[in-house]
């Protein structure tokens, strides 16, 4: 079984991206993530893998442990 990482709340990953002047799709394009999976990641529907949820965090300027439940 893989390992994913779930959003403590998904609503404040969209807020922060959108704090930073981006789309969803340009955030996903400029962290190099699947828009179609980002979208994804945010809905819930499916769980970002470690190096995935590593990317975001990047791209959000932050710490993993502030957006995903580990």
């Amino acid at each position: 079984m893989a390992f994913t990482l779930k959003f403590r709340d998904p609503v404040n990953v969209k807020g922060k991206i959108a704090m930073k002047g981006e789309s969803v799709a340009g955030f996903s394009r400029r962290i190099e993530v699947n828009y179609s999976l980002m979208i994804e990641y945010l809905n819930c529907k499916k769980y970002p893998s470690p190096p995935t949820a590593k990317k975001i965090a990047d791209g959000l300027g932050c710490e993993m442990v502030d957006i995903f439940f580990i």
